[in-house]
């Protein structure tokens, strides 16, 4: 399984409440799945270009397809843990990150 990531702008985080909207979804997921230890997502530490980028990790998949498949995720590389910060999910998914 990959890493997946969804691109928002800094108009759909502070205007359109986008990013609440996702975490609250995804929390909702995490707690049916009963919080395993590879699922979580990730934010970038700053934005680039206005963009801001959540990673799903690839325990994710299972559980939050149709979630990544909504905001348009993209299959990606594991984030650079110097660069992102444990948005949501399991503190143990720190572990997957390069």
């Amino acid at each position: 399984m990959s890493w997946m990531r969804v691109s928002l702008t800094v108009n759909q985080i502070e205007e359109d409440s986008t990013l609440k909207e996702l975490e609250d979804q995804f929390e909702n997921f995490f707690m049916v799945a009963e919080g395993p230890s590879d699922m979580a997502i990730f934010s970038d530490n700053e934005y680039t270009e206005d963009v801001i980028s959540i990673y799903f990790t690839p325990g994710c998949k299972r559980d939050c397809e149709n979630l990544i498949t909504f905001y348009n995720g993209e299959e990606c590389e594991p984030p650079d843990i110097e660069k992102v910060f444990l948005f949501a999910g399991n503190d143990d998914a720190l572990d997957l990150l390069s």
